[in-house]
């Protein structure tokens, strides 16, 4: 369970000078807490996709950008999971934060399904609206 994650926009290089404090201020992020981010990003796209969980893991989806064994890491959300989430729907959308969150309840983490529409829709508009050509979207977590 990841206390604290950001999402962000980011070159590769800011990316990998975040691990140890996050991403600076100056960059385009959107903050959350109390999910297991990892977990997330892999049923996100298992869910839009139609990848298996164990296909996506062994594709090393989401990839591992930078970690710090005893504390944060970096993760570099996937080309297929930008796509999906860039051209998704308001009402898909909705569907996904309601399914995402009868998942975590089901896997003994429950999130409340406003909260799960919230981080989905900041996510989707960081991806849409912050990101310009030639950066990534990462996610670090502590």
């Amino acid at each position: 369970m990841s206390s604290i994650v950001k999402f962000f926009v980011a070159s590769p290089s800011d990316a990998a000078a975040s691990l140890t404090h996050g991403p600076s201020a100056s960059l385009r992020s959107v903050v959350f807490g109390n999910f297991d981010a990892e977990e997330a990003l892999l049923n996100w796209e298992s869910h839009l996709t139609g990848s298996t969980f164990d296909e996506l893991l062994d594709r090393d989806v989401p990839e591992v950008f930078a970690e710090d064994e005893d504390g944060p890491t970096v993760f570099l959300l996937s080309d297929g999971l930008l796509e999906e989430l860039a051209g998704i729907t308001d009402s898909r959308v909705g569907e996904m934060a309601n399914w995402w969150a009868a998942k975590t309840a089901q896997d003994g983490f429950p999130i409340d399904a406003l909260i799960a529409l919230q981080i989905l829709e900041d996510l989707v508009r960081l991806i849409r609206e912050e990101r310009p050509p030639g950066e990534n979207v990462y996610c670090w977590t502590a």
